[in-house]
């Protein structure tokens, strides 16, 4: 419905001004219903506020006052403009309504030219308000329609990582996913908010970026590692730092990815980081990321049992892992990974 085909509503106790507020908005083509008291006018909104342009309200009325109807409006309407009818001596009221929420007053006896260019602004007012809606409307959807093209974008490009990952490391196909799958679980556990499990997801898909510069030989090598070639491997999360630092919007999951082999008690890599140090999804993704390595197989070995990984897992609380995170881990392999893993 149009603006100008809508109703102005009308509220005053005393007939007189309803009729004469009635004659002259009707002269002037707008369309008008009325209301005898404040109870009656917020049964016409509730009911008509759809097809109200605008309401015109008297301040001292019985049963329910002109100040609930500028309350009620203001909370449940707000598009609606609405103009206090105000004596002289209830002036300082009427711009106490105005805060509240009202658009504007008139006072009494108001003039038919005064009444005539507060109701235009009052529409004018309403019509550039909902221009703004609409505005704020198509920038929300133009917000969203941007966000999933990004999204999509990051999709592919960590898609492509993993598999650079993978072609590197024949043994570990699949492992990215399975520390990814093991760590949203993990998440669920801990009750992370939906930010952080975002985060933890892309941080565990990619926290073995880095061994794309590490040579295959070394990756692939079927027997025990050289102390040079095992430093070699230990630089691998730094290395992805570097890799992944030009893509600004991985940001946030450089220092996920750069600690996921630091341990608890501090006796790990790259930077010996030690208990809180190390940021929590870090930390989820190290207890992860040693189970799918214990019960996955290896160049230089066959894969663990589950239990004996689990077992290793428990062991390892308080020095290598968290305890909490161990503890979440447990729990959620118990409830849920046993029966798919």
């Amino acid at each position: 419905m149009e603006l100008q085909e809508k109703k102005i509503l009308i509220v005053d106790d005393e007939e007189d001004i309803r009729e004469i507020l009635v004659d002259s908005l009707e002269s002037l083509d707008y369309h008008t219903c009325t209301a005898a008291d404040g109870d009656e006018a917020i049964d016409i909104i509730k009911e008509e506020h759809e097809g109200l342009a605008a309401i015109i309200c008297d301040l001292k009325m019985p049963k329910v006052s002109g100040d609930q109807v500028v309350h009620f409006v203001a909370q449940e309407h707000p598009i609606i403009p609405i103009i206090i009818l105000s004596g002289f001596a209830q002036l300082d009221m009427a711009l106490d309504h105005i805060r509240m929420g009202a658009f504007d007053y008139m006072s009494k006896p108001f003039k038919f030219k005064e009444l005539a260019l507060t109701v235009k602004r009052a529409l004018e007012f309403r019509s550039l308000k909902e221009k703004q809606a609409r505005y704020q409307e198509e920038l929300e959807i133009k917000v969203k329609e941007i966000t999933a093209k990004l999204n999509n974008s990051v999709i592919q490009t960590v898609g492509s990582l993993i598999m650079a990952i993978e072609e590197k490391d024949k043994y570990t196909r699949g492992h990215s996913h399975r520390v990814a799958f093991y760590s949203s679980m993990v998440a669920q556990t801990m009750n992370l908010s939906n930010e952080e499990k975002k985060e933890l997801e892309y941080a565990a898909l990619l926290h073995d970026v880095g061994k794309i510069g590490i040579s295959d030989q070394i990756l692939n090598k079927p027997g025990k590692l050289t102390n040079i070639e095992y430093e070699i491997i230990k630089s691998h999360p730094s290395k992805g730092v570097k890799i992944l630092e030009p893509l600004k919007f991985l940001d946030n999951i450089l220092p996920i990815i750069e600690a996921h082999h630091e341990r608890y008690d501090g006796k790990g890599y790259p930077h010996g980081l030690i208990q809180e140090q190390i940021p929590m999804l870090a930390r989820i993704i190290c207890v992860c990321d040693a189970y799918d390595a214990m019960t996955s197989e290896r160049s230089y070995r066959k894969p663990l049992a589950k239990e004996i990984a689990l077992e290793e897992i428990t062991n390892g609380s308080g020095s290598q892992f968290d305890p909490k995170v161990v503890d979440a881990f447990i729990t959620t392999y118990n409830n849920i990974l046993s029966e798919i893993t």
